[in-house]
């Protein structure tokens, strides 16, 4: 079976795609396809709508496309990547379908790395969507180690643990989860959303300090789930708990 990834646009097939940087703005969604189907569309979709970037039309169009793709993927776990933005002064939509690799973080943890890079904070309530335009996340990747499990933390200009590079946060402290507030900026991922609707996410601002005295923490996103961190490089390491396993159940029990 081919490993290599396909690419479609909302015309059809295509043989290559061009990159993000062709783009003016836009928004990128990443999902996971499972056994031909997408566990967790809904709540993608429900981000896309929030956006307000895109018409209910544009979403209908998306949507069967992208359900068709994922049905008949050759592969049983499949990682979808959505592109929505403006090219030659015309909003156009695009995917890449590829299969999904082994994800080692999953038992072993991922390790932390406190970037230096600060996410500015807005003045008007941040809708949570994930840009296609990511120079930041793309300044704080340049700054992690070179030794491999590593994910880049980031914090706002004012302290404030936000998210990593590319998953969101999760603190157990005091017998219930913690996870930040992203009124002012970040990325409210669709698991985070998917897992608040199961298990109650206090949120909360959380500093550096605060993110150190937590018995477990994990990171989720939609296309990997949970997974447990073992180690804030600099500061503290966590051996994978029971909690961050009971995370990890219910999305094998009623996701994938």
């Amino acid at each position: 079976m081919s490993s290599l990834a396909q690419y479609f646009t909302e015309s059809g097939t295509a043989d290559s795609l061009p990159a993000d940087s062709a783009f003016a703005g836009g928004l990128l969604e990443t999902m996971r396809g499972h056994h031909g189907q997408l566990p967790l569309w809904s709540l993608h979709r429900e981000r896309l709508q929030r956006s307000g970037q895109l018409n209910r039309q544009t979403l209908d169009s998306i949507e069967v496309t992208v359900r068709s793709l994922v049905a008949s993927s050759p592969w049983r776990d499949a990682k979808l990547r959505l592109r929505v933005g403006e090219r030659d002064g015309r909003q156009h939509w695009d995917f890449t379908l590829s299969p999904l690799d082994p994800t080692p973080e999953l038992l072993g943890g991922a390790r932390l790395f406190p970037c230096s890079t600060r996410l500015s904070v807005g003045e008007t309530a941040n809708p949570g969507c994930k840009l296609l335009q990511r120079t930041g996340y793309n300044r704080a990747k340049e700054e992690l180690p070179t030794a491999e499990g590593f994910d880049g933390l980031l914090r706002d200009t004012q302290g404030r643990v936000i998210e990593s590079l590319r998953c969101n946060l999760l603190l157990w402290i005091g017998g219930h989860w913690w996870t930040p507030d992203l009124r002012r900026c970040g990325v409210r991922g669709v698991m985070r959303d998917w897992l608040s609707a199961k298990v109650h996410l206090h949120e909360a601002d959380i500093d550096l300090a605060t993110l150190c005295t937590a018995d477990e923490v994990a990171l989720c996103n939609s296309v990997r789930g949970v997974m447990p961190v073992r180690e804030l490089f600099g500061h503290r390491h966590w051996a994978p708990g029971p909690e961050t396993r009971r995370l990890q159940q219910l999305i094998a029990e009623e996701l994938w």
